[in-house]
């Protein structure tokens, strides 16, 4: 059995839909006998509830039903876990018990437990922010499941294709309240979206909105009902606004105070905000992020809704507005350079610091050519906290084009191998012409969005998008620090490239200073990276024709630990039980070169979607990942294999129970 000695150590965070917990050890120590952990969720009012887990051990029956056992039984195997099953508004802690004995017949190993703090799952965050996502990952074995396969023989889509039309089907069905699909992949937000003119139904208040794309069936119902509670400004999506066109009509023939904000060729009106002012016209907080109206930004995306309750960061976007609004989409030099200069920060009294950016704020409508070319305010200001990131630095955008965040992380990573750091990204176009270091034993730097396109073990194939879909992971967020002293949180409209400050409406907002917030927002960068991590895993070693040493099932001994007693992993769970980052003894080797990301292709790119131009003109990318030829990983060869510290495809726990 395992040393009495040894103590466990674990933490849970959390954001509105999920919680994260970290289980540590002292480094070097195995728990001896232990085959995993089972996860008990205590609720506030004292329920316990043992979460179940997919995975069967080595050895026994296959679980190709996808049937849960409780992790007493199929225990968790690693040193973090997310659990996707916590109802919304409970406050819950976690109890984490090593177990012993042998496959079918576990028993806790006495000495070995340890409960977490206390968390409630909840859009808020604090007195100021509200938060939520949405849980738009198609790519999911229950999913995959739920929905079934098209019928075979389907025109134009090869049998055992995930039936995507039970998804559209769902995405629609918003008056049905007990619709799974929709209800998991919508999360909270459509509730948040439409809370401000809820509120001002009932307070008197009025709404100023801001929206790139408007075609969700709910939210366009419910603005039809609300007329006079809300003034629009409403952008095109493209020359001819297929998308808005249905919804701008239907909004102009009811009457509604809505502005057509029809932007030339050379960018696109990218807002999705709303200021809510009181009946006395004061402006009391604004509600923004990534999430466009639509049923595919609201449940076939990643994406992110934040409402401030700041009189002051609401101003700003109220000022902003107005100005947008007389600015009448001519983008003017006038309008370009009082963006430019921009607002003072925002001092909350528990030091929290909130900065507000808006765009276009270039001279020009049209960024040059090349990585060499001026920043607008905003990205000097964000490379800047970039580069000062002490510990952490990870994010999740969609196709920031050049340069970018994804080009000034890869320059950071180069230089500091001691820095935990990554990013999530939806296109593989997105990481054409990047170069960055290999590190044998680490993750890759960029993970990108895709799905199982194979079986493996007990594994189905998955839906990565819908047919028409382009973006996976649509959020525009940086995390830096978020367990130091001075944690940042980067969010907004702005996709996080040059090309946008030139041609784009846009808006961004910066949180120095706030933890709760950050370790909030990290979850979901963690949750996101380590869903599409095993997908990329299992994709590069397909690629390579490499087996990943894993055969989809528990292992029958502790043996499982070895890759978690030190180095990478275990540094990872480590910061994640204890807030603490060691990236002490993470050097490169002398002369890794910087490489590129995807390697050479052995044909020619595919020339770039309509409406992409450096940097994504439009809000559009290649419909689907990489291709055979060139699959999206920096990773080493054998990285894919479990003791070469990269996730194992599809580990119990991970997001396979999204």
């Amino acid at each position: 059995m395992a040393k009495k000695s040894i103590q466990l150590t674990a933490a849970a965070h959390n954001n509105d839909t999920v919680v994260l917990l970290g289980i540590d050890w002292p480094m070097g120590e195995k728990l001896a006998g232990c085959l995993g952990f089972a996860i008990t969720r205590i609720a506030k009012d004292g329920k316990r509830s043992v979460i179940e887990t997919k995975l069967p051990f080595d050895g026994q029956d296959d679980n190709q039903d996808w049937k849960s056992q409780p992790s007493t039984a199929w225990p968790i195997q690693r040193k973090w876990h997310l659990d996707f099953s916590g109802k919304p508004g409970e406050t819950y802690t976690y109890e984490i018990q090593a177990m012993g004995g042998e496959p079918g017949n576990l028993k806790p190993i006495k000495g070995l437990v340890v409960v977490t703090n206390e968390v409630t799952l909840s859009t808020k965050v604090d007195e100021t922010f509200d938060c939520g996502f949405t849980r738009g990952i198609l790519s999911t074995q229950w999913l995959a499941r739920f929905v079934g396969t098209l019928p075979d023989g389907t025109e134009g889509f090869p049998d055992g294709t995930p039936n995507f039309q039970k998804i559209i089907d769902a995405l629609e069905d918003y008056e049905n309240p007990d619709n799974v699909i929709r209800k998991h992949l919508m999360a909270n937000v459509p509730e948040m979206l439409m809370a401000p003119v809820k509120e001002a139904v009932l307070d008197g208040s009025h709404v100023y909105q801001a929206l790139y794309e408007l075609s969700a069936n709910q939210l366009v119902d419910f603005l039809l009902k609300h007329l006079k509670y809300f003034s629009l400004i409403l952008g095109n999506t493209g020359a001819e606004d297929l998308t808005n066109a249905p919804a701008r009509k239907a909004l102009h023939e009811a009457g509604a105070d809505i502005q057509d904000h029809m932007i030339g060729p050379w960018g696109i009106a990218h807002n999705k905000f709303q200021v809510k002012v009181n009946k006395d016209g004061e402006p009391t907080d604004v509600t923004t992020g990534s999430t466009n109206w639509t049923n595919t930004g609201l449940g076939c995306q990643s994406n992110m809704v934040a409402r401030i309750r700041n009189a002051q960061v609401a101003a700003n976007f109220l000022d902003y507005w107005k100005r947008m609004k007389a600015d009448g989409a001519e983008q003017s030099l006038e309008f370009r350079r009082r963006n430019a200069k921009g607002y003072d920060p925002v001092v909350l009294d528990d030091g929290t610091i909130i900065e507000t950016y808006f765009q276009p704020s270039m001279d020009d409508k049209v960024k040059g050519k090349g990585l060499d070319v001026p920043l607008s305010p905003w990205l000097i200001r964000v490379k800047e906290l970039m580069e000062g990131a002490k510990d952490v630095l990870c994010g999740e955008v969609f196709y920031p084009g050049s340069p970018s965040v994804i080009h000034w992380l890869a320059e950071i990573w180069d230089n500091r191998p001691e820095l935990y750091a990554f990013m999530t990204v939806s296109s593989w176009d997105a990481l054409r012409g990047v170069k960055a270091k290999r590190r044998k034993g680490r993750p890759p730097l960029f993970a990108l969005a895709t799905g199982r396109d194979v079986e493996f073990a007990n594994f189905i194939t998955e839906l990565l998008k819908l047919p028409e879909s382009h973006a996976i992971t649509h959020g525009k967020i940086l995390v830096i620090d978020p367990f130091g002293e001075k944690p940042v949180v980067i969010f907004g409209s702005d996709n996080l490239g040059a090309k946008a400050s030139y041609g784009n409406d846009e808006n961004g907002v910066i949180v120095i200073g706030n933890k709760a917030l950050a370790q909030y927002v990290f979850v979901n960068m963690f949750d996101i990276n380590k869903h599409f991590q095993s997908r990329q895993a299992a994709r590069a070693s397909k690629y390579r024709k490499q087996t990943v040493g894993w055969t989809g099932k528990l292992a029958a001994t502790d043996a499982w630990q070895d890759n978690w007693i030190d180095g990478y992993k275990a540094k990872e769970a480590r910061l994640i039980a204890t807030g603490v980052w060691d990236g002490s003894g993470l050097v490169d080797h002398p002369n890794n070169p910087s490489v590129y990301v995807l390697p050479a292709p052995k044909k020619k790119f595919p020339p770039k979607p309509a409406g992409i131009v450096d940097g994504a003109a439009a809000d559009v990318a290649p419909a689907d990942g990489t291709p055979a030829a060139t699959p999206a990983t920096n990773a080493v060869v054998g990285e894919v294999a479990p003791n070469a510290d990269i996730p194992q495809p599809g580990p119990a726990g991970s997001g396979e129970e999204q």
